[in-house]
């Protein structure tokens, strides 16, 4: 291979190339087109897969998407990154990293996510071609944290072949999910798998509210269309969920929230006056402070409205939800209890697009997820 290799995956398989390049710990980069144009990049270092994505006019596009649909930025944050980073020399993901917007981690995490989302994509595809490049591949991943082309390939193949067995319980990304029984019936049956597919049921069940889809269930549990695919149906089979009917997703979007009793309403209100006195508190010294520092004129782009108004509505999302948590002694179980407590309207609860927040109950507290827009 000290030439380019080039072929067709009708003559030359998927699982061939792989080893291929993993036997010769080869480093490079393969680029897979299928036959309706789409095309798909891995990256190699020496044998190991260091990422994958989709091959996009833009650097880093398709990071980008998948940490909006994983609720970690918004499309208005990751514009803003796009347009600094010519500017400013660096990356997407440095970008993000250096303003705050998603710690290291995370961010690792969610590139894991989309190369092994990628790989899965692929192993899947049953024609097109395929072209393998000898090149410098750079990366700042330690080598020993990388895995070998063999092994993805050995664990891909081995969920294209259990992809088959529970894929027909949930056939569809549109479909949504209520549940039915609680995840303690679930837990206890005898039958339930242990260790990381029942933290993964958990995750998922965690997300299922009658009004999320399949799609966006599995881009918030961060796991993955396999796991939390074979979840989703492992949850519907033993009874604990069930999908929702149309006409009940319709009921379920137009609820409005209930009105507070009286001593409930005296409550809240003794909780949020404070708040909202502060907050007028705080907007009166600023708007002190603009008076005397005025700064020139300066035409605020689209872009940066776009992204103080979510940020914003964001903001006034997790107040509401520590509100609820100050008033009633915990987190509620699901965010659109803010407006049957009569916390937030119904409209709040969603961005500018109609699209709603959802947020994650976690040991350390709650975690507000961005609306996928």
């Amino acid at each position: 291979m000290s030439v380019a290799l080039r072929g067709n995956l009708q003559d030359f398989g998927i699982a061939d190339i792989f080893q291929l390049i993993g036997q010769q710990r080869k480093t490079g980069v393969l680029e897979f087109t299928g036959s309706d144009g789409l095309r798909v990049q891995l990256r190699f270092d020496r044998g190991a897969v260091v990422a994958a994505a989709h091959a996009d006019s833009r650097a880093h596009e398709s990071l980008g998407n998948m940490l909006v649909r994983c609720g970690c930025l918004t499309h208005a944050q990751i514009d803003t990154l796009h347009a600094e980073c010519e500017p400013s020399g660096q990356s997407l993901p440095r970008l993000a990293v250096a303003r705050g917007w998603i710690e290291e981690a995370d961010l690792e995490q969610i590139e894991d996510l989309l190369t092994l989302e990628t790989i899965f994509e692929v192993l899947r595809w049953s024609d097109g071609s395929f072209d393998f490049r000898n090149q410098q591949v750079f990366h700042s991943r330690p080598q020993e944290t990388l895995l070998g082309a063999e092994q993805i390939l050995m664990d891909g193949l081995r969920m294209v072949d259990e992809w088959q067995t529970f894929a027909d319980l949930v056939p569809s990304e549109d479909m949504v999910f209520q549940r039915v029984e609680s995840f303690e019936t679930f837990r206890d049956r005898p039958d339930a798998q242990l260790g990381r597919r029942l933290e993964y049921a958990k995750r998922v069940y965690g997300l299922i509210d009658g009004r999320l889809k399949v799609r966006r269930i599995i881009d918030l549990s961060r796991i993955g269309s396999f796991d939390a695919t074979r979840a989703l149906a492992v949850l519907c089979e033993t009874g604990v969920i069930a999908p929702l009917e149309v006409d009940s997703q319709h009921k379920s979007r137009r609820s409005r929230p209930k009105v507070l009793p009286p001593a409930d309403a005296r409550g809240w209100a003794a909780t949020l006056i404070p708040l909202l006195l502060l907050g007028a508190v705080t907007f009166a010294a600023h708007s002190r402070s603009v008076r005397v520092h005025r700064p020139a004129a300066v035409e605020i782009s689209a872009s940066v409205f776009d992204l103080v108004r979510d940020n914003y509505a964001t903001l006034r999302v997790s107040h509401a939800l520590e509100a609820y948590r100050v008033g009633g002694g915990r987190w509620p179980d699901r965010l659109f209890e803010l407006s049957d407590r009569g916390i937030l309207p119904p409209e709040q609860l969603a961005s500018e697009q109609g699209h709603p927040y959802y947020y994650v109950k976690r040991a350390d507290g709650a975690v507000l997820l961005a609306p996928e827009r």
